[in-house]
Formats: structure tokens, sequence, C-alpha cells
């Protein structure tokens, strides 16, 4: 008997070890997602008698430093951010690490790869009164339609210059990848008979052959000397319509339709940036129920939980033998989080105060 009540009393024990090491796992708040990575920094510096390579050390963090600014605040906020100081700058860096260095030349260069303090950057952002934004990466379906409005002709792709140079001009703080359509005969009919209607035209017979969320229609109307261009944009759930007029243009100078090319892909810069603010203004509670036993959900939730840019922080408010339930803070609209959820494959119940995974 003595044996069978020891027995009893070290299970106990440990089914109450672990209860308490559970509990302390999920009862601890978790406060924004991973650091900001910036990778390919690549400085380049005589090597010379006055060679310094604190200073070459401090350029790669200035040029990391604009990189990711660059890329989370949109396009009339940049100038605020200009004059930050290398001491500043050093203090919201978590780490660095050199991926590469060489000597050609008499020039030593080098490659940075550089992580900054999340909760620190953007804490110093909100400072100058910016909401900054997620920067996240994104592939887009680009349909760029060139149409002479002198001669109503639309023309083909081989005659476009923004079809054939828009990849051409490129930044690195860019977060927009696009993907042009193919070059045949076929898309070219459907343009060519749809040209008169053409921004009203959802251009699916198009768009279906390609698989993409996010879908830039782009329509360059030119005559002599002006342009107009007519941009389309869907954003999974946002969209955008809206006109631009370029005068006086030079259609045999280059550098002036490289730089038309330029300035668009800011504008798209900043339309992706306001569909990815990080606005901390926004406090939204959230509560999740989950049942105690679906340990691979509660997992994979969390694992979301950590990733995402709009989750100010999140703790487990109350856990008993039937259901965990989780408490969020969301810095967005939480039909973002919601959509976050289905592409994850989570079914949720949003119906009441506490929302409930199926």
């Amino acid at each position: 008997m003595f044996l069978i009540k020891n027995k009893i009393n070290i299970y106990l024990y440990f089914f109450f070890l672990l209860f308490i090491l559970v509990f302390i796992k999920f009862s601890t708040t978790i406060v924004f997602a991973e650091n900001y990575t910036v990778k390919n920094i690549n400085i380049k510096e005589q090597y010379d008698i006055n060679f310094n390579k604190d200073e070459v050390i401090n350029k790669g963090f200035i040029k990391a430093f604009n990189t990711l600014i660059f890329r989370i605040v949109e396009n009339k906020d940049k100038n605020l951010f200009k004059d930050t100081s290398i001491n500043k700058i050093s203090s919201l860096i978590d780490n660095f690490s050199i991926t590469n260095e060489r000597f050609v030349n008499n020039n030593y260069e080098v490659d940075f790869e550089v992580k900054f303090e999340k909760k620190k950057l953007l804490s110093f952002i909100r400072g100058k009164n910016i909401i900054s934004s997620v920067p996240k990466n994104t592939d887009v379906l680009f349909i760029p339609i060139l149409i002479d409005t002198q001669s109503n002709e639309l023309k083909y792709f081989d005659q476009n210059y923004f079809y054939n140079n828009w990849n051409n001009v490129n930044k690195n703080y860019f977060l927009l990848n696009y993907n042009l359509p193919d070059e045949n005969i076929e898309n070219f009919r459907l343009f060519q008979s749809i040209k008169n209607n053409i921004e009203s035209n959802d251009l699916s017979q198009i768009i279906n052959k390609y698989n993409f969320e996010n879908i830039f229609v782009v329509i360059f109307y030119k005559n002599k000397k002006n342009l107009r261009i007519f941009s389309k944009i869907s954003f999974s759930n946002s969209k955008f319509n809206f006109n631009l007029n370029k005068n006086n243009i030079n259609y045999e100078d280059n550098k002036t339709l490289d730089r038309i090319i330029s300035n668009l892909k800011n504008l798209y810069e900043d339309k992706w940036k306001l569909v990815n603010k990080i606005n901390t203004s926004i406090t939204i509670p959230i509560k999740i129920s989950i049942k105690n036993s679906n340990f691979i959900i509660s997992d994979k939730l969390e694992n979301i939980l950590n990733q995402s840019d709009f989750v100010y922080e999140y703790e487990i408010e109350k856990m008993n033998s039937k259901e965990i339930i989780y408490k969020i803070i969301y810095n967005n609209n939480p039909e973002k989080f919601l959509n976050t959820l289905k592409v994850n494959n989570i079914n949720i119940n949003s119906s009441s105060d506490i929302w409930n995974i199926e």
C-alpha cells in the first residue's frame, strides 16, 4: 500500500511540475516580432595611409539605416531621418556581421548584414510622429499598356519603353517585385480589342492566366509632348485608382523616361506601405480561445503571433482543463488578422467577444 501511495505522489509531483513549466511558458508576454535585418550593404573605400576601418563600419551602419528607413516610411517622410547621427543609429543596432571583405586595386570592399532592434527603431520613428510600415517584400503582376492618343493606336510590347525597361530601374529598398505578362500576340489582340474601355475592364482574361494576388494595370496615354498615366492597383483587399500627368516629355530622352519609372515605383511603394501600416495608436484587444488539448493549433497560433509585425504583445490570460485563452494587442484592422489566420488554415469563429478556433 505504501508503494502505491508513493507512486501516486510521484505522478502527482511530475504532473504539477509539468503544469507549472507549461504555465510559465504560456504566461510570458511576447513583445514585437523578430528584429529587422538589412542584407547586402556594400561599402567601398580607398585603401591608403588614411584608411580607417571604424569609419567604413560607420558608413555601413548609415547605409543600412537609410535602406531600412526607405523601406518602412513613405517618401514624403524620408528627409526627417537624413541627419540622424551615427551615435543614434548605433544605439538602434542589435548586431552586425561582415559577410565578405576583399582588397581590389588598392580599394577595400566589404559587405555588411545589419540587424536593428525593432522595438527601439519603431519607438524612434514614432518619436517623429511617423507611422511606419512592415518591410514586406511581395510579388505583383504588372501590366503596362501604351496607347498613342494621336493615332489611337495601342503599341505592342516591343514598342513600349515602360514594358522593356521597367525592371531595369531598381533600388535596394524597393519591396515590390514586378512580373510582366508574356509578350505574345494573344495578349496584344485582347488589349487591342478593349483599348477604348480599357480603364474599366478587369482584364480577367489575362489576369486569370497568372497566379498573383497583387495586380497592377498601368495605362500610358501618350501624345506628342504629354503623358497621362492611369494606375489601377489591387493589393488583395485594398484597391487604388489614380491619374498622373506628365507634361513636356521628350520621348527620345531615356533618362527622362527612367525618372518617370522611378517616380512611379516610389509612388507604388507608398501604396504598399499604406496597406502595411503599423499603427501603434490602434490597440485592438483580441481574445482567442483554443481547446487545451489542441497543442498543434496552439503552437501554430503562437508562431503566427511571434512573426506578425502587427502584434504588439500577447499573453495567456486564462488556462484551465478545457481551454487556453490568448489576449492579443493588435496594431491594425482585425480583419487583417482574420485573413492571416485563414491563409494559415486556421478556422476561427469571430462572432462573439472571445473568438473560438474551431
